[in-house]
């Protein structure tokens, strides 16, 4: 079988796992999802590779080598073939487009349910299900050239088309529903908008009052989550790619833990906490330096001034 095949397999056990009974199935309904799309995305890279040169782009590794006419040529080595990182360099290299926002979701999610929970709710089920059929759709018939609904047969794709409808009306009324709401934040606003929940993996959040501190319900499994749990977990979610490569290349982090309620809610571009809505002042009232990011505390000085005045008390 080739990848083509094998990608269409793979969704075709993913919808029998989901249909199953057995919340146990779930999890193999994910994984199967999860390896349909990444299929799919090997089978551009197999189209792309030149003739001649073993799937190149397909593969992990490659070696220089001469071809017929002399010409130097990359060519695949192995049985390794691309891992994720790798595809998104090579789509963004060659041009080739793919909804990778709804992709991070349901690679999150297989990587949750693989780690953290203990299966998948139905309810994160049909959202990942809905994320994928908006992926497959688009890419089959953009980067493909296939009708979708012609490859992956009438009752897949029925199938598929009714889950996704009925997630992407209850999406968007949860999503209005958030952004309704003055959270007095831009960056906990957007945070909240890419929030899942903490039990099932669900992007199915309802807030259950218009008030910046309400409780959120989860629309897939009925689990509540308060503000205070919520809010920090949004923002070091969102947050959590950017302070990474910030630390990593040695500048300032995102956010930071909050001086006033010590919570991981203070958002250093808008220079307050997300959480408790207090302020640090940025400027040393006794030397008039600009206070580093890392030295943020409660008080007016910076680290230095703050130290040498409680030598001298």
């Amino acid at each position: 079988m080739g990848l083509l095949d094998n990608a269409i397999t793979s969704l075709h056990l993913a919808l029998e796992d989901y249909s199953s009974p057995q919340d146990a199935r779930l999890l193999s309904a994910v994984r199967n999802l999860h390896a349909g799309i990444i299929l799919l995305y090997k089978e551009k890279l197999r189209l792309l590779s030149p003739p001649g040169t073993d799937d190149v782009l397909v593969k992990a590794k490659s070696k220089f080598q001469k071809g017929p006419t002399g010409a130097v040529v990359s060519v695949g080595v192995g049985r390794k073939t691309v891992d994720v990182f790798q595809i998104k360099e090579r789509f963004e290299a060659l041009g080739v487009h793919t909804d990778w926002n709804r992709f991070n979701k349901v690679n999150e999610l297989r990587n949750e349910i693989e780690h953290y929970f203990t299966t998948a709710n139905r309810g994160a089920m049909e959202v990942a299900i809905s994320d994928t059929f908006l992926i497959i759709r688009d890419f089959i018939h953009t980067e493909l050239g296939k009708d979708p609904k012609e490859l992956l047969g009438d009752e897949a794709w029925t199938k598929l088309l009714s889950v996704s409808e009925v997630v992407e009306k209850e999406r968007e009324l949860c999503q209005e529903a958030l952004a309704a709401i003055d959270w007095e934040s831009d960056g906990l606003a957007d945070s909240i908008l890419e929030l899942r929940c903490a039990e099932c993996g669900s992007s199915l959040l309802f807030p259950l009052s218009p008030t910046k501190e309400t409780k959120i319900q989860c629309r897939s499994c009925g689990e509540d989550e308060a503000f205070s749990s919520y809010a920090e977990r949004a923002i070091s979610d969102h947050f959590a790619s950017e302070n990474h490569h910030s630390m990593k290349d040695g500048g300032d982090p995102a956010t930071i833990t909050c001086p006033h309620c010590g919570d991981e809610g203070y958002i250093v571009a808008e220079n307050c906490c997300a959480l408790c809505g207090e302020s640090c002042e940025t400027t040393c009232a006794r030397c008039g330096s600009s206070i580093p990011v890392e030295e943020l505390n409660d008080g007016s000085f910076c680290g230095y001034c703050d130290h040498v005045m409680s030598k001298e008390d």
